[in-house]
């Protein structure tokens, strides 16, 4: 398996864990509507399910069509894009609503976003038609 798609699996896998252990600790509290239920919340889907999208579909999707992975370097840059933006951005939300900058939180989701584009980018190259023998 290609160590870029090993990483963003391993990292799926670690917000998973750490997004179930909170998860667990709001079944035994009355915190919900704070930054740890948001946190919760996009480590689940921008951590866990995006991670492993994104692992899953840079080992599968290419191979489908008989290509390679279009841009590997992208790919790399994609894994740190994507990690820094979901830390950051879970990170900083409701920053703001403590007087703080909205700034912090809309950066990393810009950054998530450029992130998904990189994504869409490198395996819409990656599934073109194969090429002739």
């Amino acid at each position: 398996m290609d160590p870029v798609a090993k990483n963003f699996i391993r990292m799926s896998v670690i917000y998973f864990a750490i997004a179930a252990t909170m998860g667990a600790f709001f079944m035994f509290s009355n915190i919900y509507r704070n930054q740890l239920f948001h946190a919760h919340t996009h480590l689940m889907l921008l951590g866990w399910m995006s991670m492993m999208i994104y692992g899953v579909g840079y080992h599968i999707l290419p191979r489908f069509n008989g290509n390679p992975v279009a841009f590997p370097k992208l790919a790399i840059i994609h894994f740190w894009v994507a990690n820094v933006a979901l830390i950051g951005f879970v990170s900083t939300w409701g920053i703001s609503r403590y007087g703080g900058s909205k700034i912090p939180e809309q950066a990393f989701a810009v950054l998530n976003a450029i992130g998904i584009f990189m994504f869409v980018t490198n395996i819409l190259v990656s599934i073109r038609k194969p090429k002739e023998d």
